[in-house]
């Protein structure tokens, strides 16, 4: 691809892990857009779409490395990225995220 990641983007959550004593751990799939991933790492703030237009963020606690160090390339080469929110944002309202659910940015 040419050019720097930046603009929107939009993942779908494919899989929703419990990871002991870290939080929950989304599994999300890039169907739209190049992101930075300088906008999904820890410290970061994602915004969280549910399939009935639920809205809600939650802040990126870490990324997984189960398949070794994410990097740029890496995430536009394989188009997948997990990260692990807390389990209080994961069941927000009672309602949890999970399969279907979206991550989007502007």
């Amino acid at each position: 691809m040419t050019g720097s990641p930046n603009g929107s983007f939009r993942f779908r959550v494919s899989d929703t892990v419990d990871v002991p004593l870290r939080g929950v751990m989304l599994r999300l799939k890039l169907v739209e857009g190049r992101p930075a991933l300088s906008r999904l790492e820890p410290g970061e703030t994602i915004r969280l779409v549910g399939p009935d237009g639920e809205r809600r963020s939650a802040e990126v606690r870490a990324l997984s490395v189960t398949g070794g160090r994410t990097t740029q390339k890496r995430l536009e080469r394989n188009r997948q990225l997990d990260v692990v929110i807390s389990p209080e944002e994961a069941r927000g309202g009672g309602r949890p995220v999970e399969i279907g659910w979206f991550v989007v940015g502007d």
